[in-house]
């Protein structure tokens, strides 16, 4: 497990061989005692006007790396990640951004960096945990990672009452499962959002808690139920713990495809194992992956076009991403509105997997939420996996 310190004048040496060492493949032409007095420099200039900006990477105590991140009234700059090369690739980086990630959602502010146009490596890693880019200069491409769920203005206008997904024709179905899921015991939902299906589930008696990463869904809830009634512990899902055992564990209506790589989602099925009593369910709804609407040679499919909103979905299926392109039209369609939401989808076997993984084993399958047969044409779909009674600890 890898942790962060502060760092001191007396890391100065290390940050800077870690620098060095990190980026000479990239500069194999450098004047190396030049470059290095450039480095010590520009280290103990940052650590003076910034003492708190600038931290040492450890792995079991062992100094591995250096992170550099400036925080600003309107953003969170991550100014700079160097990894010894002998433990990259083992997900430390990734794990970084994704905490950087939560502490901007958590203050409703972007994530921005720079990545050099002659690191490749970096900007695929950016570009699978949701940046986008927004400006470049003659040497970096400038990327900003916002999930526009998260703000205020979309999570005081998310709910719907009563239409589509807030209907009681699809929340009556919904909440009878869990709620027969979840027996006479307690419920924890991931992503809890506004409390669509809380509210309503916990009105039929079943005690129910929540994960959230965005403060505003929170505040909305909190118009509907208090923190006595439904208790929301503000945090990323695949990894935030919640006092106590749960006899279900439920994330609904496509949520864990907003975490961008495998290994997240990974993390997410050990997390509601570790919530869990044995023979516990963990229950997905989730949609099938629609690669066979793809047109060959085409990287994009249209969902949605009516005279008021266009929604486009772009794939990358190297890295089975796809990013949801919303158009939303003013009355006079003269002007648009973009948001984009990016996520990684999932084969059911690929979950099923996953979900062995964390030690669950699939107990069923339904097209929705009132038990229709699963089947090659199902769009979506309804997973039950059930905790083995004898659980490793994941």
């Amino acid at each position: 497990m890898h942790t962060l310190r502060p760092a001191t004048l007396d890391d100065v040496d290390f940050l800077v061989d870690v620098a060095i060492e990190a980026t000479r493949s990239r500069s194999p032409e450098a004047d190396e005692p030049s470059w290095r007095q450039g480095f010590v420099d520009l280290t103990r200039e940052q650590m003076t006007e910034d003492p708190a900006g600038t931290s040492v990477i450890e792995l079991d105590g062992r100094p591995i790396g250096r992170l550099r991140v400036a925080r600003h009234p309107g953003s969170v700059e991550l100014c700079g990640i160097q990894l010894h090369p002998s433990v990259q690739g083992r997900g430390i980086g990734t794990a970084i951004i994704r905490q950087l990630q939560q502490e901007a959602a958590g203050r409703g502010v972007p994530l921005d960096l720079g990545v050099e146009r002659d690191n490749p490596n970096a900007r695929r890693l950016y570009d699978r945990l949701g940046f986008l880019q927004y400006a470049e200069d003659d040497r970096e491409d400038k990327l900003r990672w916002r999930h526009d769920i998260w703000t205020n203005d979309l999570a005081t206008t998310y709910d719907t009452p009563g239409v589509g997904m807030f209907s009681d024709d699809v929340l009556g179905p919904t909440t009878e499962r869990l709620a027969e899921l979840a027996g006479d015991g307690r419920a924890l939902e991931l992503a809890i959002g506004t409390g669509r299906v809380a509210v309503p589930l916990a009105a039929r008696g079943v005690p129910v808690s929540g994960i959230e990463l965005s403060p505003p869904m929170v505040e909305q809830l909190r118009t509907k139920a208090d923190d006595a009634t439904i208790p929301v512990t503000i945090g990323d899902m695949s990894a935030v713990r919640v006092p106590g055992e749960f006899t279900l564990v439920y994330l609904v209506f496509n949520t864990i495809s907003n975490l961008l790589t495998q290994e997240e989602q990974v993390a997410c099925f050990r997390n509601a194992a570790r919530h869990l009593t044995p023979g516990g369910r963990f229950v997905i709804e989730l949609w099938v992956p629609e690669l066979r609407r793809l047109p060959p040679g085409l990287p994009a499919t249209v969902g949605i076009a009516d005279p008021g909103y266009i929604l486009l979905d772009t794939y990358d299926v190297l890295h089975q991403h796809v990013t949801s392109h919303h158009f939303r039209f003013t009355d006079d369609s003269t002007e648009a509105r973009l948001t984009r939401t990016p996520h990684r989808y999932i084969w059911p076997a690929e979950l099923d997997l996953m979900a062995q993984l964390a030690g669950f084993t699939l107990e069923s399958r339904h097209a929705d939420w009132s038990g229709t047969a699963f089947t090659a044409d199902s769009p979506s779909h309804i997973s039950v996996y059930r905790l083995n009674a004898v659980r490793k600890d994941c």
